[in-house]
């Protein structure tokens, strides 16, 4: 058996469904997109421009922490980097709070992961 071709979606919108029963829409951290290569002269710019934003660090410590942190988003976080056009998606802190929280929380506070689609091509003989 065989499986290609996989792809994620909707993250963005099930993270801000999530956040709708308290209307707590303006605490959300994470960042979506799409960039160019001409944007970034390399894809860490996008998470250091989100690392900056999102997490309380000071200025002698951040040197230290982004190199922790910034392979680990890129790897991560960038989704696609093809043609010159570069996709990414970085949970924050507060959104991957509120989002374990929820998954304990039972099937009734997890609703908002029905709306995170997964897509497979699975390759498998027949009589399988």
């Amino acid at each position: 058996m065989k499986f290609e071709n996989t792809q994620v979606m909707n993250f963005e919108a099930a993270l801000r469904g999530m956040r709708n029963p308290k209307e707590s829409w303006h605490l959300s951290d994470s960042a979506f997109g799409i960039a160019t290569e001409e944007d970034c002269e390399k894809d860490w710019e996008i998470a250091e421009h989100w690392i900056k934003d999102s997490f309380d660090i000071n200025t002698r410590e951040y040197d230290t922490e982004l190199e922790k942190i910034d392979m680990w988003l890129i790897q991560n976080g960038v989704l696609r980097n093809e043609n010159g056009c570069i996709e990414y998606a970085f949970i924050g802190p507060k959104d991957m709070k509120l989002a374990k929280g929820l998954i304990k929380g039972g099937s009734e506070h997890r609703k908002f992961m029905r709306q995170i689609f997964v897509s497979v091509d699975i390759t498998a003989p027949l009589y399988w």
